[in-house]
């Protein structure tokens, strides 16, 4: 990272937390994702400590600490964190995929199914936990349960180009399969 970025970032981090008024949890939320998305996972689970010593069980810091954790290659840990943060935010939809994630990283596709699963019956319209759902299934070798799960993405989101285009390709593994 650019030394003018830490300046920055430093900067704005000692105006946040010296402010008269009340904390802001969201604009170190923001930074925590801001450091993810720069794939910096260090600063990332920094600044979400940070936070959970500041602000105390929130749910996107909780799944922030968990992410970045599950980045960092620290499974166990990403999983003890987000089963803590899934205790007290059990309709979390983003803790729930995270967390289906994690167990998909750790080739416990059932859990990984059940916890995706979760997350879609919380949110139905929440494409990220179906794609990851459908690559579960595929990647189990459960090509027909992919290809319902995919088609049932399609019914809630039609136009998007890149469910079309996963559904083909299962279509044409369908098809190999058979040969």
């Amino acid at each position: 990272m650019p030394m003018r970025d830490k300046a920055f970032y430093r900067n704005k981090l000692y105006t946040l937390l010296h402010q008269d008024h009340s904390f802001d949890c969201e604009t170190l939320i923001e930074y925590g994702y801001d450091a993810i998305e720069k794939g910096n996972f260090r600063k990332a689970f920094r600044l979400f400590a940070l936070g959970y010593r500041l602000i105390g069980n929130h749910p996107e810091i909780l799944n922030g600490l968990g992410l970045t954790l599950c980045e960092m290659g620290k499974l166990k840990f990403s999983k003890n964190f987000l089963l803590f943060a899934l205790k007290k935010f059990p309709d979390n939809v983003f803790i729930l995929s995270n967390l289906a994630t994690v167990y998909f990283e750790e080739y416990d596709y059932d859990k990984a199914i059940y916890f995706y699963t979760r997350a879609i019956n919380v949110d139905p319209f929440f494409t990220e936990a179906h794609i990851n759902l459908i690559n579960v299934y595929f990647e189990r070798g459960d090509i027909f349960m992919a290809y319902i799960a995919c088609l049932d993405l399609l019914k809630k989101d039609p136009n998007n180009y890149e469910v079309q285009e996963l559904c083909n390709d299962i279509i044409l593994n369908m098809g190999l399969s058979l040969v």
